[in-house]
């Protein structure tokens, strides 16, 4: 099972308004506050990255230090760690 998102996480940005053409595909985000849920997509998180694209009321996209992401948008980036079995080997050799 998949650890959930939460606040302080790295996150891949991978759906969007524009589906696959969504200008944010690709970026990497930090999790923020969570701003609610949606009834498809589920919580909604506010994330920072840089040149973030939200589509402003007149249709456009403007650039922007945040956005606001549902959960499925979002694929957490596991951060490079010391695995459980490189531990025990390092025991056993000490």
């Amino acid at each position: 099972m998949k650890e959930p998102i939460k606040s302080g996480d790295m996150c891949l940005v991978v759906g969007g308004l524009g589906r696959k053409k969504s200008p944010n595909i690709g970026k990497t985000v930090r999790v923020g506050l969570s701003v609610g849920d949606h009834s498809e997509y589920g919580r909604v998180w506010r994330c920072t990255g840089e040149d973030i694209k939200q589509l402003h009321d007149n249709g456009e996209y403007i650039t922007m230090h945040w956005a606001d992401f549902p959960a499925k948008w979002l694929e957490k980036i596991i951060p490079p760690g010391i695995t459980p079995k490189a531990i025990k080997r390092e025991l056993e050799d000490a």
